[in-house]
């Protein structure tokens, strides 16, 4: 028996790669014979996954999603740059609510990036702590936004309602990985799915929905284009400046990813795909790793190992979902002992795959 284990980073608690060796080393207890795939969605690990396929890892001081600063990593393969959104801007550097976060420090890799010979941006969406449709990213790089009054000032998402005109920048190529399909703005947009994880409130969420709207609004009227569309609600709705700014493009992350790291070559023989990542929902298959892992398995019957399971997996295509916290405790309660749990669960998923032989 063959099994490929591609599995996400659990948030919080365990990187992928820690997740499938606890696995494989189960597994290869019972006598089956494993692959280890890295794997990101575009968003945390990212930058990891891809550095196992070559390249130079570069460390910058930028802006931190509050305006302090941080050292943030990004990947330099050639004249290409693998940025991860989470590193300048991801929500466990955090101190405020997404009304006031930025993308600033996102642009100013970007910047780093160019100095060390990048012309070409690959930028993982995932992660973020933000709600400012890529305005602060799009001010380190050059753009400005001017308020009614003509008065020039940098947005974050309870500001975008101030924009009145938009002058950009440079032109930079980026292509940006999103894990998720949602739209900028609306009821399936950034700030009602994602603001109330980034500590918005009610009525934050509402303005910051409205600050999208707007935004959006002022991209129609200087003839840019009509961005509320799939994707365009990633990162705070950053995907829909990654379009706006700079007419760049939208790609699924997980594909992207899968297509470097030839999982579809390695599943041919495979009997079983484990895949998994912290917290199984509804979310997980709107272009999450399990989501894109489902779809390219061909025959391969697919198991899922997460932290905790909100659903039921046999619902999406996965034969048997294993849980490292079936109790469904607090994560402050487990984030300690995440990998002995993992441990337990991975002898569990052991005994199961030892009586299909």
């Amino acid at each position: 028996m063959k099994v490929v284990l591609v599995v996400d980073s659990f948030k919080g608690t365990l990187s992928g790669e820690k997740v499938e060796e606890v696995l494989a080393t189960a597994l290869e207890k019972v006598g089956i014979e494993c692959v280890k795939v890295p794997v990101s969605d575009g968003g945390e690990g990212l930058v990891d996954t891809m550095s196992a396929m070559g390249g130079e890892i570069i460390r910058a001081q930028v802006t931190d999603p509050n305006g302090g600063k941080t050292i943030a990593k990004y990947l330099l393969k050639g004249d290409l740059a693998i940025i991860e959104t989470a590193q300048a801007a991801g929500l466990p550097l955090s101190e405020k609510t997404a009304a006031d976060t930025t993308t600033y420090g996102v642009g100013e890799l970007i910047l780093d990036a160019e100095k060390h010979g990048a012309t070409r941006f690959i930028l993982g969406l995932g992660g973020s702590a933000t709600n400012d449709g890529g305005c602060g990213m799009a001010a380190a790089l050059g753009c400005k936004f001017y308020d009614k009054d003509g008065q020039s000032f940098i947005p974050v998402g309870r500001t975008l309602q101030n924009i009145d005109r938009i002058e950009l920048g440079r032109p930079f190529e980026i292509t940006a990985f999103c894990d998720v399909k949602n739209p900028l703005y609306g009821k399936s947009g950034a700030a009602y799915v994602f603001a109330p994880q980034k500590g918005a409130d009610e009525k934050e969420v509402q303005e910051l929905d409205l600050g999208l709207m707007h935004l959006n609004r002022v991209f129609i009227k200087q003839g840019l284009g009509d961005f509320n569309v799939q994707g365009a609600g990633a990162a705070g709705g950053l995907g829909a400046g990654v379009l706006a700014f700079w007419g760049g493009k939208l790609k699924s992350g997980i594909d992207a990813v899968l297509d470097a790291s030839d999982f579809d070559e390695w599943v041919t023989n495979a009997t079983y795909v484990i895949t998994g990542e912290g917290m199984l929902d509804s979310q997980s298959f709107g272009g999450k790793v399990i989501d894109g892992v489902i779809k390219r398995s061909g025959k391969a019957k697919v198991l899922a190992v997460v932290g905790t399971s909100l659903i039921d997996g046999k619902k999406y295509g996965l034969e048997k979902v294993f849980e490292t916290n079936p109790s469904h405790k607090p994560f402050d309660e487990i984030k300690d002992n995440a990998l002995n749990d993992l441990i337990i669960c991975a002898d569990k998923v052991a005994a199961y795959l030892g009586d299909k032989k």
